[in-house]
């Protein structure tokens, strides 16, 4: 698993071959970065190994084959936004590919070959990519055609958390309904990282059409519920949220 074994076995594979890795365990700073891409373009080094950080914005004009591994990874991030951030990254890797004199070849493993937004970024095809994910997000209300707000409660103590997450769901469900516009609470659930720097993590997904109906529920529920939770909870809301983890 990782870069290091997948450097292993190359190197298993292609005795004499010169390795490099590019992630966060080999990088301590900028200085290591400039390095090792410095490395890349003068020819020292025959296959670069790395995580994202070798799509952003690096040229490599003798580059002729990018591989691509476990590239559904992020398309089942449990985040709206995940199969348009895949496109986006295999775009990007994809573009590091054949910008010199000779032309370049992609290799993507997947599981999810059908999938619309693989084979949108096979083609470079960026008008097919947007059409198919606006649909799905217009037939779900997600953005731009709906609004989300975040509600993520915090603590050290994972059963009270638990507990005051399912308090505010109710009372956040009940002005939901009232709506009677298709607004809708998800969850209680625990947080994608349910536990992170020693705190519990749960949260809920207010979604609906109007973005003045869930400011208007979540400053009821962050105010009055919120007020009466037990000390040691944190309460933070992402109005839009970018990132769900």
């Amino acid at each position: 698993w990782g870069t290091e074994r997948v450097a292993e076995d190359l190197a298993g594979l292609f005795p004499g071959v010169r390795v490099a890795r590019l992630d966060r365990d080999v990088v301590r700073h900028r200085q290591d970065t400039e390095a090792t891409l410095r490395a890349v373009r003068d020819g020292a080094v025959d296959v670069l190994v790395g995580t994202q950080m070798v799509t952003k914005g690096h040229d490599f004009p003798g580059l002729t084959l990018v591989g691509v591994l476990w590239a559904d990874l992020s398309l089942h991030f449990p985040e709206y936004t995940a199969a348009e951030r895949t496109f986006q990254l295999l775009a990007q890797v994809a573009g590091r590919a054949g910008r010199g004199d000779r032309p370049g070849r992609v290799v993507v493993q997947t599981w999810s070959a059908d999938h619309y937004a693989l084979q949108a970024a096979t083609r470079h095809d960026f008008a097919a990519f947007f059409e198919a994910e606006m649909a799905l997000r217009r037939a779900l209300g997600y953005p731009p055609y709906g609004r989300l707000v975040n509600i993520r409660l915090s603590g050290a103590d994972g059963e009270r958390v638990a507990a005051a997450a399912a308090r505010l769901g109710r009372a956040a469900g009940r002005l939901a309904a009232a709506c009677r516009d298709g607004t809708e609470v998800l969850g209680p659930a625990p947080a994608p990282r349910p536990k992170l720097r020693n705190r519990f993590r749960w949260q809920l997904l207010l979604k609906g059409p109007s973005g003045a109906a869930l400011r208007r529920i979540w400053q009821r529920v962050a105010s009055a519920e919120a007020g009466d939770l037990p000390s040691g909870i944190r309460v933070d809301v992402d109005v839009d949220p970018q990132h769900l983890l």
